[in-house]
């Protein structure tokens, strides 16, 4: 099985971006393998604390199975968790945490909103 995954961040290597304000998404299928699918840009949904605006950052992630950020409020957290999608606060380089996933099979096994670090 293979999910399809969102990576915040701007220059394509580190997750650096909050969900709210996150400009480019890094999406990625990973299964037995991760393979690069492309960059999404977005419009940022909110700049700071807001508990709206995030219907064009869902609609870019529509299918998408799971996202990565740097941070998201518990707002947004909720709302992207009632879409269906797994949440996840990260730090660092995304194929660092890429390859975690793949050695842990931790997408099979996540369903809640963790930390990765």
């Amino acid at each position: 099985m293979s999910y399809r995954v969102g990576f915040a961040s701007i220059d394509g290597t580190f997750i650096d971006q909050h969900f709210g304000s996150a400009k480019y998404w890094q999406i990625y299928d990973i299964g037995d393998t991760a393979q690069f699918v492309e960059t999404r840009k977005t419009v940022p949904g909110c700049r700071g604390n807001c508990d709206s605006g995030f219907e064009h950052i869902l609609h870019v992630l529509k299918d998408c199975d799971a996202i990565f950020v740097l941070k998201i409020g518990e707002y947004a957290a909720r709302t992207v968790i009632s879409r269906g999608k797994r949440v996840f606060e990260a730090s660092g380089e995304i194929e660092e945490i890429i390859s975690r996933l793949l050695e842990e099979n931790f997408l099979k096994t996540s369903c809640k909103r963790r930390n990765v670090k």
